[in-house]
């Protein structure tokens, strides 16, 4: 066998190693309050005995899975912990989440449309919650977890309008090469929603990244007025038309405000 035949077949061997023992994760991870047995691993995820330990023993290698021996039960890892809370993960904002995902749950619900929660994070917009929307046709535009720069999206061009005028000119600027690879964002759009924040304490994103889809956001002060995050609604655009937008401003401010935060 050639070497390169042979280091293929390795490098596949290897990534089904992987992709077995990442199986395993869920399994140890649904039973982690009293932990689970070796048996019951190799049952649920359908492996033999020797495989299922042989990639578990991999896994509390690297940390990701504790186990004891006199027990001889498997649990969660502080690995998997320390990879949850590591900067930039959506888990390290879990106290805010909880805050406002009543906030948030209650602007989907009576929008029919699909609601999200940014917050700052550096020069970029984090995503850390969403509640999906009752209109079947709803475009869901940005899962949790995902980052952008600020002035990308509703929610985080709204938080970037909220920042002092030189600090969002400075973001501005430093983001001007990456507006383009957005749809048919730009500098001059995102100028646009940073003024009709200034004016009206929300903004539209007016189907400029997505086709046909579009978003109005509001930036989440605290009761100390220190901005906290961006709420953003997107729907077609259809279901956006100006009277619209004011009404779901009006159901978002009403929101956060029985949350004790407000716009």
């Amino acid at each position: 066998m050639s070497d390169t035949r042979q280091g293929k077949d390795e490098a596949k061997t290897a990534e089904t190693s992987l992709a077995k023992a990442i199986r395993l994760l869920p399994v140890v991870a649904e039973r982690n309050a009293t932990g689970v047995t070796l048996s019951t691993v190799a049952r649920k995820a359908n492996l033999k005995i020797a495989t299922a330990r042989r990639l578990l023993q991999g896994l509390v290698d690297g940390g990701l899975l504790s186990f004891d021996p006199y027990s001889k039960i498997y649990t969660l890892g502080i690995g998997i912990f320390d990879l949850a809370g590591a900067p930039g993960s959506p888990r390290q904002f879990d106290s805010l989440r909880m805050e406002l995902h009543p906030a948030l749950a209650e602007t989907a619900t009576l929008t029919g449309e699909t609601a999200y929660l940014s917050v700052p994070f550096g020069d970029e917009a984090l995503c850390i919650d969403s509640v999906n929307a009752a209109y079947p046709l709803s475009a869901n535009t940005l899962q949790v977890g995902a980052r952008r720069p600020l002035g990308v999206g509703a929610g985080s061009a709204a938080m970037l309008a909220a920042l002092p005028e030189d600090e969002c000119d400075r973001l501005i600027a430093s983001n001007s090469d990456v507006y383009g690879r957005y749809g048919d964002l730009n500098v001059s759009e995102v100028r646009r929603m940073v003024r009709h924040w200034r004016e009206h304490r929300w903004l539209v994103n007016n189907s400029i990244i997505i086709p046909e889809v579009s978003a109005i956001a509001v930036a989440v002060f605290d009761s100390t007025g220190q901005l906290r995050a961006g709420l953003s609604v997107s729907a077609l655009k259809s279901r956006l038309a100006p009277k619209r937008r004011t009404e779901v401003v009006e159901v978002m401010t009403r929101a956060l405000s029985r949350a004790g935060f407000r716009t």
